[in-house]
């Protein structure tokens, strides 16, 4: 007996209205309201995205009072109140889903700062480049006088 309790206990989530299959998959689901009816979400790779997709729904259904699993990013979803069962269904498929991208789109913005940075050794970004001859990576004057003839441009 003891056993089944604890593999039901690790089949909870923390998050309302998801559960975890036997074979790994997160699933969620909300009741409708007054009723015994339930709307199936679909099932997630992970806890979180099953839980956002709970709350679309849960937006769907109860408006933007709701006692959402995540309070700080809420879902907003146009016409929502008006919505179909399956107009829920998918509307809570795009906003569990739509997160991720988010979450992708901001680490590939990092990535590309970060390939269009140069990068210097120095951190003397003048110098490094040749932008003012006679000075080394200390700041300090090198000992070779420059003839400044031979910067001058003819036009």
């Amino acid at each position: 007996m003891e056993g089944s309790s604890s593999s039901s206990s690790s089949m909870q989530s923390k998050y309302k209205g998801v559960r975890k299959r036997r074979w790994g998959k997160w699933v969620s689901e909300i009741r409708l309201p007054n009723s015994r009816e339930r709307i199936w979400l679909g099932s997630y790779d992970t806890p979180e995205k099953a839980a956002r997709a709970f709350d679309a729904a849960l937006f769907c259904l109860r408006g933007s009072g709701a006692n959402f699993n995540f309070p700080d990013n809420p879902p907003v979803i146009a016409g929502g109140q008006n919505m179909s069962r399956t107009e829920i269904r998918e509307a809570a498929a795009r906003f569990a889903n739509a997160e991720e991208n988010v979450e992708k789109e901001e680490e590939q913005e990092w990535e590309l700062v970060e390939s269009v940075l140069p990068t210097v050794g120095s951190g003397n970004f003048a110098s490094d480049f040749g932008l003012f001859p006679g000075f080394d990576d200390d700041d300090e004057l090198s000992p070779t006088l420059y003839d400044c003839s031979v910067y001058l441009w003819n036009f």
